[in-house]
């Protein structure tokens, strides 16, 4: 894969002339995708299970065939295992409500997750637990930020029903062992529930080789719009649940009897989808997924490490004065790597950064805890790549902080 080839097809980076590094946050957009949304609202636009009439049945078929290409992305057993929803973050608030609701998770029971989480995958969990009486447990990590899992089974019992975590930190890019994860939660009878925000967009993710019960993803971290997520479950699983919402397009019949209003429930997917959902953006994604098979994703991880590698040798050559957080093998972790300069407030090396035509992010990465306990209360700068980025750009980061530190000596 030629990183300067793949560049030309995304407007933006042709436009600015930036050195972007900021894909953990969001990806640029190539232009087949906004191509492809811009012809679908041209030609194709209407809301989708609503009409017979040719046009809606037109857009109903291109919505449908969103959720077979991305199952097809993550080789899950049905299409209909695939619910779209807004992001990643409602994705886990979503099966969080839903276990609740659906008295999975109840007084006394346990939930693991790990403090290198997101808040998208602490937060949901903390609040049903108060909901219902639950109890939410931490794995701890390291030094280097990474999740403890050989306590993992220690920490495990008969109380335990989801074990959810992130497969790939989006802090220190490390990547957890999912299936291991997934052996030791199954053998107590709790289900596992996979935040895929950071590995998804950037190796293969097998479902079925996971052995996992949840995943969730976002559609803008993987080239295609905002306002576009997935929850995938299994169909066994989702099948026997109620949806904490309803409304619009999620029941078969609503009626009124001399016991109140009955429901019946729509097949799956469209159960956990209320209301007009996102067509527009499902056509996006589809071609999203359909530009990253092209280029395979074996090429995407490949290439990745392989900046990764290279940006902890530029960083290593600057001095002491930069401190990376997390491994330095990057064997373990895809593109993703956060550092500190001194006692420079990271916002100010971010700063100085765009001057320079780099962007990065920098703060806590909503990874509060991950923070703490790396001794970053402060948050880090976040360089994040992918398939548009170059050895140039790491040059380009590598040579503005080299100036920095200049100023600061």
């Amino acid at each position: 894969m030629d990183c300067r080839v793949v560049r030309q097809d995304f407007p933006e980076l042709m436009v600015r002339g930036v050195a972007y590094l900021d894909s953990a946050a969001s990806s640029l957009k190539p232009r087949s995708v906004i191509e492809a949304m811009v012809a679908f609202m041209e030609r194709s636009y209407a809301n989708v299970h609503r009409g017979v009439y040719s046009i809606s049945m037109e857009a109903s078929r291109a919505y449908e065939e969103a959720h077979e290409i991305v199952a097809r992305f993550i080789n899950a057993r049905s299409w209909d295992e695939v619910v779209f929803v807004k992001n990643t973050t409602e994705a886990l608030q979503l099966l969080a409500l839903t276990l609740a609701f659906n008295n999975v998770i109840g007084r006394g029971d346990e939930i693991i997750v790990t403090e290198a989480d997101h808040h998208s995958n602490i937060l949901p969990w903390v609040r049903v637990a108060r909901m219902v009486g639950a109890r939410v447990k931490l794995l701890p990590v390291d030094g280097n930020g990474v999740p403890r899992w050989e306590l993992l089974e220690e920490m495990v019992g008969e109380r335990t029903r989801v074990v959810a975590f992130g497969h790939a930190s989006n802090v220190t890019g490390y990547v957890s062992d999912a299936r291991r994860v997934a052996r030791i939660a199954h053998s107590v009878g709790a289900l596992v529930a996979v935040d895929g925000a950071q590995s998804v967009p950037h190796m293969k993710v097998d479902v079925r080789d996971l052995e996992i019960d949840f995943l969730a993803f976002s559609g803008h971290k993987m080239l295609g719009p905002t306002g576009i997520g997935v929850l995938w479950g299994r169909r066994d699983l989702l099948e026997n649940l109620e949806p904490p919402l309803g409304g619009g397009g999620t029941v078969k019949r609503v009626r009124l009897g001399d016991r109140g209003v009955s429901v019946e429930w729509d097949e799956l997917p469209w159960r956990f989808e209320a209301g007009t959902p996102p067509i527009v953006e499902a056509v996006g994604l589809a071609e999203a997924v359909s530009y990253l098979e092209k280029l395979g994703m074996e090429n995407v991880e490949s290439h990745e490490r392989r900046l990764t590698e290279y940006t902890l040798k530029r960083l290593e050559e600057l001095g002491g004065e930069i401190r990376v957080l997390g491994p330095r093998d990057p064997k373990v972790k895809l593109g993703i790597v956060a550092f500190n300069v001194g006692n420079v407030d990271p916002s100010m090396v971010g700063l100085w950064l765009d001057q320079h035509g780099v962007a990065v992010r920098t703060g806590l990465h909503c990874a509060h805890i991950l923070h703490d306990r790396l001794g970053a209360p402060h948050g880090s700068v976040r360089a994040s790549f992918y398939i548009y980025n170059c050895p140039e750009d790491v040059d380009k980061l590598a040579e503005s902080i080299e100036e920095l530190l200049k100023t600061i000596a």
